[in-house]
């Protein structure tokens, strides 16, 4: 469909007179705003107009329908004193997304005192500061929504956060400006620096895609965990919008364990039987957890001082043969020290249980044991830096791991090529 013309000069000028003549304060100036002003109304669009009035502060909206040549238009007319109007220039706009606006207006009347202020040829209004405390804050919302299987509750926290995460995202990518709320969406699924996945996880947690609650959920958690490496780097603008506790804990990995925490599968209510969500739980930034069901712990010494385990702590289908071979910590791991398959390079340490070995050895694909959360983590599957598997060796004493890889992209959390990227200082002899 074409775009319709701009309201012709006498529909606009009835308008701007009848809207004077009511009005209960004096009129400074009424703009065109929205599609017309844009140039891109179609025969279905609103007429939006902006009435400026003196006085103290003032705001009020109206609604009309409209007839000419036997058609029927809305008109809106948003009301307001001239110096709020022109202070909320400075404001960022409530429906762009966070990101900064430049929209076309045209003025049809002014008071000559008025009109070098208001005689714009575009409106103005910053970008919104990165509001991370507030999306770290819908996540939690949703955490517990989802504990209280709250299912409304949980849809609408991620709605709130995926609304607050292009704002976020925002000191990370290149400029843009926006001119509708149309264009603002557009924007915002789009920015070139974004976690894997961004678009998707976008549609779903706004309710465009269709998905099951554990579905929202696990894109929430993705959005947050993903976008914490990304804006880690810019700090100081954090700094600027949250305070430096935040800022400090987006560095200092604070923040990624805190979204860990909340990812974490919800545990039953008491007497619904309910077993814990099966859906996977990405830890910040990096790696997607599989929550493993409870099971009876063998082989592992109640004294933790006491002798390794010689069973593994959790039920696996590794190859017996294999599984005789380790020598476990008292938690039933092996360490696993990971290098890259063509340099030799040494680029990370992580566990690996009998399970986590198994589907190492079966996939190709590097998975781990996480200590911390108590589960397995499949390296690269949310931030996209995978670890393909090329050979495993177990070294003399069994209680060892080498991991051979083709690695993408970084093998640390921190984004370096390498875990082991601060040199310490050797000064005994021999150092030369």
């Amino acid at each position: 469909m074409g775009h319709a013309p701009l309201p012709d000069s006498g529909f606009l000028e009835d308008w701007a007179a009848r809207l004077r003549q009511a009005a209960e304060r004096p009129v400074v100036g009424i703009l065109l705003r929205g599609s017309h002003a844009r140039r891109t109304a179609t025969a279905h669009s609103d007429v939006d107009l902006d009435v400026l009035v003196g006085g103290a502060p003032y705001a009020a909206r109206r609604a009309y329908l409209a007839e000419s040549a036997g058609r029927l238009t809305h008109v809106s007319v948003a009301a307001r004193d001239v110096r709020s109007w022109v202070h909320r220039l400075g404001e960022p706009a409530d429906w762009a997304f966070g990101l900064p606006v430049t929209a076309p207006v045209r003025l049809l009347w002014a008071d000559p005192h008025w009109r070098p202020r208001i005689d714009l040829p575009v409106l103005c209004q910053p970008a919104e500061p990165p509001r991370l405390e507030e999306m770290i804050a819908a996540l939690g919302k949703a955490a517990a929504a989802r504990a209280a299987d709250d299912r409304l509750g949980v849809r609408l926290a991620v709605a709130d956060l995926a609304r607050l995460c292009p704002s976020v995202l925002r000191p990370a990518n290149p400029s843009v400006r926006v001119s509708s709320r149309r264009a603002a969406f557009a924007a915002a699924l789009e920015l070139p620096v974004a976690p894997p996945g961004y678009r998707e996880d976008m549609l779903l947690c706004l309710g465009l895609r269709p998905g099951s609650t554990g579905q929202l959920w696990a894109a929430a958690v993705r959005l947050v965990a993903g976008t914490l490496p990304l804006v880690r780097p810019y700090a100081e603008v954090i700094a600027e919008a949250a305070g430096t506790d935040l800022a400090d804990a987006l560095v200092d990995g604070r923040l990624d364990r805190y979204v860990a925490q909340l990812a974490r599968p919800a545990a039953p209510r008491p007497g619904t039987g309910r077993e814990r969500s099966p859906v996977p739980a990405p830890r910040a930034g990096q790696w997607v957890t599989v929550p493993v069901p409870d099971a009876p712990v063998t082989g592992v010494p109640s004294d933790p001082s006491g002798p390794a385990a010689s069973s593994p702590a959790r039920p696996s289908r590794l190859d017996p043969a294999i599984a005789a071979r380790l020598r476990r910590t008292a938690d039933g791991l092996v360490a696993a020290v990971v290098r890259a398959h063509d340099s030799g390079e040494v680029l990370m340490v992580a566990w690996m249980d009998d399970e986590a070995l198994h589907r190492t050895l079966t996939t190709g694909r590097a998975t781990y044991w996480s200590r911390s959360r108590c589960e397995y983590w499949v390296k690269g599957a949310t931030s996209g830096h995978h670890q393909y598997v090329r050979s495993v060796a177990l070294d003399c004493d069994g209680d060892a791991l080498l991991v051979s890889v083709d690695q993408v992209g970084a093998a640390c959390h921190t984004g370096h090529r390498t875990c082991f990227f601060t040199e310490l200082p050797v000064t005994g002899a021999g150092a030369q």
